[in-house]
């Protein structure tokens, strides 16, 4: 089937630079040019960008030698990145520990659901639908988290509970503090965001990371977004990460869990009215000038439509609010992927016209599937050529017809 044989869908773009446009092709390059150094770590007190007292006190509750007999290696330093300690695992993982004194089980988990009930670690413990060994001991909730870059289903339950055993043998109130320092710099890129990133978190990193100038740190957290930070702080978890692994770009995608009230002046408001707007406006705006303030660049990824009307609306309020933020910071730039993934009028469009024949690119109506991820990987990796220049990238998406 020719090019000519897929019916013609228009998407909709809203950038503050040119988007790339369905026909597009992402320029490939060999050049070896060597990267600009990064920044150095600015000063740090107790500003929260390098965690608070229980960030560092999780850091000194595991060994690297005890998470690579569960996960292998090699396992980096302990780095706290607030809310949690976090262990770099060879070049596509991580663990985080995070622990919550004073704080119920209850308490801990009231965001998510059970997958799976854990036994014989401390109090009680469950495996959490976010992937999340929960577990609590003499009133101290804890949780800890292995992600890698691809693996979307696995619980490791059993490693996470041989480390929380090792966790739970030490008594927390003889554990001193680290020092706020800032940990070993982390890979060039950092690229987060909600479960809707996952996929092409996984697509770049997979067909795009072509050099040591473009190895990324991968994160998603599942059900988070700015609206809710009692969940997940983003905020402060991003410039965290900044200021401790010094990223040279931030690419960010976690819109999909923001159409939710938010209070303002004591009063909810609902998603869309000007109160909310201007509320939500203020909170990304803050995120995206931290990260720059750091000297990090940032590529900010909206969301496409989704099946759901409502939330489809929301997504798309949410994909202008972004981009207006987004004019207003130099070295932030937004690219939203509806401009590739809607059809006419900003609808929800479940295949894509791709190398001539309609493959589909959606999952559930919310997330992309892997021939989604691709393609999306593919434009965010223009956005990433022009923003690092030199570096080798190349489009992929023919090999979703080939294969």
């Amino acid at each position: 089937m020719s090019a000519a044989g897929c019916a013609a869908v228009g998407g909709t773009s809203t950038t503050t630079s040119s988007t790339p446009t369905a026909t597009s092709v992402v320029v490939t390059t060999t050049s070896t040019q060597p990267a600009r150094p990064r920044p150095p770590a600015a000063p740090r007190v107790e500003d929260g960008s390098l965690g608070n007292h229980a960030t560092r006190v999780a850091c000194r509750l595991l060994s690297r030698a005890q998470i690579g007999d569960q996960f292998g290696g090699p396992v980096s330093p302990a780095t706290t990145t607030y809310p949690y300690c976090q262990w770099l695992i060879g070049a596509e993982a991580f663990l985080a520990l995070e622990v919550e004194p004073e704080t119920s089980f209850d308490t801990a988990t009231q965001y998510v659901s059970t997958l799976q009930t854990v036994t014989g670690v401390g109090q009680q413990a469950i495996i959490a639908n976010n992937r999340y060994l929960y577990f609590t001991s003499a009133g101290t909730s804890y949780w800890l988290l292995y992600q890698q870059v691809g693996d979307f289903s696995e619980l490791h339950t059993s490693e996470l509970v041989a480390l929380a055993h090792d966790v739970l043998a030490h008594d927390l109130a003889t554990q001193p503090a680290a020092a706020p320092v800032p940990g070993p710099v982390g890979p060039p890129i950092y690229f987060a965001g909600d479960s809707t990133a996952a996929g092409p978190e996984w697509a770049w990193d997979t067909y795009h990371v072509t050099s040591p100038q473009l190895r990324t740190l991968a994160e998603y957290q599942v059900g988070s977004g700015l609206v809710s930070p009692g969940f997940f702080d983003w905020s402060r978890h991003l410039l965290a990460v900044v200021a401790a692994r010094r990223p040279r770009l931030v690419i960010y995608m976690g819109s999909a869990n923001d159409g939710q009230d938010l209070v303002v002046d004591g009063a909810d408001q609902a998603v869309g009215s000007h109160l909310w707007d201007k509320a939500y406006g203020a909170r990304v705006g803050a995120v995206m000038s931290s990260l720059v303030r750091e000297g990090a660049k940032v590529l900010w990824i909206g969301e496409p439509a989704m099946q759901d009307p409502a939330l489809s609306s929301y997504m798309k309020a949410m994909d202008a609010i972004c981009a207006e933020q987004a004019a207003k910071y130099p070295g932030v730039r937004f690219f939203n992927p509806g401009s590739v993934l809607n059809g006419p009028g900003w609808s929800y469009a479940a295949d894509r016209c791709i190398g001539g024949q309609e493959i589909s690119v959606r999952l559930d109506g919310v997330h992309l599937n892997m021939a989604g991820s691709i393609y999306l990987a593919d434009y965010i990796a223009e956005y990433v050529s022009r923003i690092l220049p030199g570096q080798p990238l190349a489009r992929k998406v023919p090999n979703l017809v080939a294969g």
